[in-house]
C-alpha cells in the first residue's frame, strides 16, 4: 500500500501496525480498519485482520497517535 490519501499521523499508525504484524498491509487490510480522526487513532475491528492480531497475541486492536495521548 502506498499510503496515498493518508495523513502523516495515519501513515505513522499504519507503520506501527505493520511493525506489530511483521508485514506490509495490503488493500484488503484497510477494509478492516476504522479511523478516529479526532483522537488520531486506528482501530482494527474486522476479520481477517482482527483475527490475525489476536492470533499473534497482540494485546490491543487500537493504535493511537502519540501526539494525542501525550496532551
Amino acid at each position: 500500500m502506498d499510503g496515498l490519501g493518508l495523513l502523516k499521523w495515519q501513515l505513522d499508525l499504519v507503520a506501527r501496525l505493520e511493525g506489530a504484524l511483521r508485514r506490509k498491509l495490503v488493500a484488503a487490510d484497510f477494509d478492516c480498519i476504522v479511523w478516529n480522526r479526532e483522537g488520531e487513532a486506528l482501530r482494527v475491528e474486522a476479520v481477517p485482520l482482527l483475527k490475525e492480531l489476536r492470533g499473534q497475541n497482540l494485546t490491543s486492536n487500537i493504535f493511537r497517535s502519540q501526539r494525542k495521548w501525550r496532551e
